[in-house]
Protein backbone atom coordinates (compact mmCIF):
# COMPACT_ATOMS: atom_id res chain seq x y z
CA UNK A 1 0.00 0.00 0.00
CA UNK A 2 1.17 3.48 -0.67
CA UNK A 3 0.49 6.54 1.50
CA UNK A 4 -2.42 7.64 -0.68
CA UNK A 5 -4.33 4.55 0.50
CA UNK A 6 -4.28 5.95 4.01
CA UNK A 7 -7.05 8.38 3.07
CA UNK A 8 -9.39 5.45 2.40
CA UNK A 9 -9.01 4.06 5.92
CA UNK A 10 -11.97 4.44 8.26
CA UNK A 11 -11.49 6.80 11.18
CA UNK A 12 -9.40 4.82 13.62
CA UNK A 13 -8.73 4.98 17.29
CA UNK A 14 -5.01 4.60 17.65
CA UNK A 15 -3.46 2.37 20.26
CA UNK A 16 -0.78 -0.16 20.96
CA UNK A 17 -1.42 -3.55 19.40
CA UNK A 18 0.69 -5.40 21.97
CA UNK A 19 4.05 -7.12 21.66
CA UNK A 20 2.83 -10.38 20.14
CA UNK A 21 0.62 -8.60 17.63
CA UNK A 22 3.44 -6.24 16.65
CA UNK A 23 5.77 -9.19 16.20
CA UNK A 24 3.25 -10.93 14.01
CA UNK A 25 2.53 -7.78 12.01
CA UNK A 26 6.16 -7.18 11.31
CA UNK A 27 6.69 -10.67 10.04
CA UNK A 28 3.40 -10.81 8.23
CA UNK A 29 4.14 -7.49 6.61
CA UNK A 30 7.75 -8.13 5.92
CA UNK A 31 8.57 -11.80 5.78
CA UNK A 32 10.48 -11.76 2.55
CA UNK A 33 10.62 -14.15 -0.37
CA UNK A 34 11.57 -14.27 -4.00
CA UNK A 35 8.76 -13.22 -6.30
CA UNK A 36 8.21 -13.59 -10.01
CA UNK A 37 11.33 -13.60 -12.13
CA UNK A 38 14.64 -12.86 -10.52
CA UNK A 39 15.56 -9.21 -10.14
CA UNK A 40 18.99 -8.21 -11.40
CA UNK A 41 20.59 -7.80 -7.97
CA UNK A 42 20.06 -8.72 -4.28
CA UNK A 43 18.73 -5.26 -3.39
CA UNK A 44 16.25 -5.33 -6.26
CA UNK A 45 15.06 -8.77 -5.15
CA UNK A 46 14.68 -7.50 -1.58
CA UNK A 47 12.59 -4.53 -2.65
CA UNK A 48 10.36 -6.73 -4.81
CA UNK A 49 10.03 -9.21 -1.95
CA UNK A 50 8.95 -6.49 0.48
CA UNK A 51 6.10 -5.51 -1.84
CA UNK A 52 5.08 -9.15 -2.31
CA UNK A 53 5.11 -9.82 1.45
CA UNK A 54 3.03 -6.71 2.10
CA UNK A 55 0.41 -7.89 -0.39
CA UNK A 56 0.39 -11.42 1.11
CA UNK A 57 -0.18 -9.99 4.60
CA UNK A 58 -3.07 -7.82 3.44
CA UNK A 59 -4.60 -10.80 1.61
CA UNK A 60 -4.34 -12.95 4.74
CA UNK A 61 -2.09 -15.54 3.10
CA UNK A 62 -0.83 -17.21 6.30
CA UNK A 63 0.81 -20.22 4.63
CA UNK A 64 2.81 -18.01 2.27
CA UNK A 65 4.04 -15.87 5.15
CA UNK A 66 4.86 -18.81 7.43
CA UNK A 67 7.11 -20.28 4.73
CA UNK A 68 9.14 -17.06 4.75
CA UNK A 69 10.34 -17.47 8.31
CA UNK A 70 13.75 -19.14 8.48
CA UNK A 71 14.01 -22.49 10.27
CA UNK A 72 16.47 -20.94 12.73
CA UNK A 73 14.42 -17.75 13.34
CA UNK A 74 14.75 -16.29 16.84
CA UNK A 75 13.85 -12.95 18.39
CA UNK A 76 14.48 -11.16 21.68
CA UNK A 77 11.09 -12.30 23.01
CA UNK A 78 12.07 -15.94 22.69
CA UNK A 79 9.92 -16.74 19.67
CA UNK A 80 11.11 -19.44 17.32
CA UNK A 81 9.82 -20.22 13.84
CA UNK A 82 6.84 -22.26 15.07
CA UNK A 83 5.69 -19.68 17.63
CA UNK A 84 6.00 -16.85 15.14
CA UNK A 85 4.04 -18.75 12.47
CA UNK A 86 1.26 -19.42 14.99
CA UNK A 87 1.27 -15.77 16.06
CA UNK A 88 0.94 -14.65 12.43
CA UNK A 89 -1.95 -17.05 11.88
CA UNK A 90 -3.76 -15.75 14.97
CA UNK A 91 -3.19 -12.15 13.93
CA UNK A 92 -4.55 -12.66 10.43
CA UNK A 93 -7.61 -14.38 11.88
CA UNK A 94 -8.12 -11.53 14.36
CA UNK A 95 -7.64 -8.80 11.75
CA UNK A 96 -9.18 -10.08 8.51
CA UNK A 97 -9.02 -6.53 7.11
CA UNK A 98 -5.44 -5.36 7.42
CA UNK A 99 -3.89 -2.29 5.79
CA UNK A 100 -0.14 -1.65 5.76
CA UNK A 101 2.13 1.14 4.66
CA UNK A 102 5.74 0.02 4.48
CA UNK A 103 8.56 2.52 4.01
CA UNK A 104 12.05 1.19 3.31
CA UNK A 105 14.51 3.32 5.29
CA UNK A 106 17.69 1.38 4.53
CA UNK A 107 18.87 -1.83 2.90
CA UNK A 108 22.32 -2.95 4.01
CA UNK A 109 23.75 -5.81 1.96
CA UNK A 110 26.28 -7.60 4.14
CA UNK A 111 26.97 -10.15 1.36
CA UNK A 112 24.98 -11.48 -1.61
CA UNK A 113 23.24 -13.87 0.85
CA UNK A 114 22.91 -11.69 3.98
CA UNK A 115 21.11 -8.39 4.48
CA UNK A 116 19.73 -6.08 7.12
CA UNK A 117 16.65 -4.02 6.29
CA UNK A 118 15.31 -1.06 8.27
CA UNK A 119 11.68 -0.15 7.70
CA UNK A 120 8.92 2.03 9.09
CA UNK A 121 5.54 0.30 9.35
CA UNK A 122 2.10 1.88 9.63
CA UNK A 123 -0.75 -0.56 10.32
CA UNK A 124 -4.50 -0.44 10.59
CA UNK A 125 -6.62 -3.50 11.23
CA UNK A 126 -10.34 -4.05 11.56
CA UNK A 127 -11.08 -6.77 14.11
CA UNK A 128 -13.73 -7.80 16.61
CA UNK A 129 -12.94 -4.83 18.89
CA UNK A 130 -13.08 -2.30 16.06
CA UNK A 131 -10.23 -0.53 14.30
CA UNK A 132 -6.73 -0.53 15.74
CA UNK A 133 -3.78 1.40 14.31
CA UNK A 134 -0.09 1.60 15.11
CA UNK A 135 3.29 2.76 13.79
CA UNK A 136 6.71 1.33 14.59
CA UNK A 137 10.26 0.96 13.24
CA UNK A 138 11.39 -2.50 12.20
CA UNK A 139 14.79 -4.05 11.58
CA UNK A 140 15.08 -7.45 9.89
CA UNK A 141 18.06 -9.73 9.43
CA UNK A 142 17.66 -11.85 6.30
CA UNK A 143 19.37 -14.70 4.53
CA UNK A 144 19.03 -16.03 0.99
CA UNK A 145 20.26 -19.57 0.48
CA UNK A 146 19.02 -19.72 -3.09
CA UNK A 147 15.31 -20.18 -2.39
CA UNK A 148 14.53 -16.53 -1.67
CA UNK A 149 15.02 -14.18 1.26
CA UNK A 150 13.95 -15.42 4.70
CA UNK A 151 13.75 -13.56 8.01
CA UNK A 152 16.21 -14.92 10.60
CA UNK A 153 15.77 -12.22 13.25
CA UNK A 154 13.51 -9.23 13.81
CA UNK A 155 13.67 -6.21 16.09
CA UNK A 156 10.95 -3.57 16.37
CA UNK A 157 9.91 -0.60 18.43
CA UNK A 158 12.51 0.49 20.96
CA UNK A 159 14.73 -2.47 20.06
CA UNK A 160 15.17 -1.16 16.51
CA UNK A 161 17.52 1.75 15.97
CA UNK A 162 15.85 5.02 14.99
CA UNK A 163 12.63 5.05 13.03
CA UNK A 164 9.23 6.53 13.64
Amino acid sequence: MRCERMNSWPAARCGAMGGAIRAALLLAALALTACGGPAPDPEGRLRAAIETAEQAAEAGEHAVLADLIARDYADASGRDRTRMALTIRGLLMRYPRLELIVTVREIELLSPQLARVRLDILTAGLGPAGVSADAFPLELSLRDEGGGWQVTRARWGREAAGGI
